[in-house]
């Protein structure tokens, strides 16, 4: 590069905001490389090292060009190394998401592409209109598996409400992928229960794995919605859980909600939930928005006011415990 050009450069406007830009796209570059290459099989693909054409037989390529564009991304990122014409992953976020514990970070990274990013590109439409996307729809199984990056901060909350209980029958609102009630199980092999969902395709597969961990004698899952229940959400129940999901509640019909929790709870039974709360830590902020921006979604709220609205339910104890550092992520446990 010869003077006159370091000069423009050094002459550009407002140039700490267009080389912080830069680095900032170079980052949503990196985030849009890692969901093509986790959820089109590149990533597994490559956790051998392999020539252009062998990662083209085994994906079943018909665009040779696009995916040579994709590896080449993948090199310039440092995500992705050729030697001698085998390509392989050199990254430490490639190799996590080609890992086969990896998968929470892959759904982490399809959620903010396909979820996030459509929120944030329909976002000054819905300013104006006063509208919300039905977001969630079709990516029930998706959610599930991305709110399993907060398993290892929440085991010992789960495990903790169950584990000196002795016989205990548990209903989980919301059981997703069911993690937290094979958790449940094994801290407390006298506990039983049912687990329900609102999505039909996560209630399957859910279900189909209770059979593979040997707990379908234990825990039945149910389609259902707790705000209409079924006769069997009558109870009574000595546990119920609500694990990162009370801001499917509205704020004005969560006392109505918790109050009928509470009525299903035998005495001395526990609520116990978990959530991310509000806060301006980045994590938080963009996942209220989120919430907001979302049919049939609520904002996270303060974790005092759900502390409120339990104690009007007629909780007698409220505890409330941080499960993350740096972040408003909190066990919250309530009394009957």
């Amino acid at each position: 590069m010869n003077l006159n050009a370091w000069l423009t450069i050094l002459r550009l406007p407002n140039l700490g905001a267009q080389l912080g830009i830069a680095r900032d796209a170079e980052a949503l570059v990196r985030l849009h490389f890692l969901y093509a290459a986790a959820t089109s099989g590149l990533l597994k693909t490559l956790r051998t090292p392999a020539s252009r054409e062998e990662v083209g037989q085994r994906l079943g390529a018909r665009r040779a060009d696009l995916l040579d564009a994709l590896l080449e991304v993948g090199v310039s990122l440092g995500e992705l190394t050729c030697d001698n014409g085998r390509y392989r992953i050199c990254g430490k976020r490639a190799a996590a998401l080609a890992d086969d514990r990896g998968d929470p970070l892959v759904a982490i990274v399809e959620e903010a592409v396909t979820y996030h990013g459509a929120v944030y590109r329909d976002l000054p439409a819905r300013v104006h209109d006063g509208s919300s996307g039905d977001y969630l729809a079709g990516r029930g199984p998706m959610i599930a598996r991305s709110s399993r990056v907060l398993e290892p901060f929440m085991l010992e909350f789960v495990r903790q409400v169950v584990a000196s209980s002795g016989p205990i029958r548990m209903l989980e609102i919301g059981c997703g992928s069911g993690i937290y009630l094979r958790h449940a199980a094994a801290a407390n092999p006298q506990a039983t229960g049912i687990g329900i969902d609102l999505q039909d395709d996560v209630v399957r597969q859910t279900s189909s794995r209770l059979e593979e961990w040997g707990l379908p004698g234990r825990f039945r899952i149910l389609h259902a919605d707790i705000r209409t229940p079924p006769p069997e959400l009558a109870g009574p129940f000595d546990l119920i859980t609500l694990y990162n999901n009370i801001y499917y509640f509205p704020p004005g019909e969560r006392v109505a909600l918790l109050r009928s929790l509470h009525d299903r709870l035998t005495d001395g039974g526990i609520l116990a939930l978990t959530s991310m709360f509000h806060s301006r830590a980045v994590a938080a902020a963009n996942f209220d928005l989120v919430l907001r921006s979302t049919v049939g979604c609520a904002p996270m709220g303060m974790v005092d006011d759900l502390v409120a609205q339990l104690h009007d339910s007629g909780f007698a104890s409220v505890t409330t415990t941080r499960l993350m550092p740096m972040q408003p992520f909190y066990g919250v446990t309530a009394r009957k």
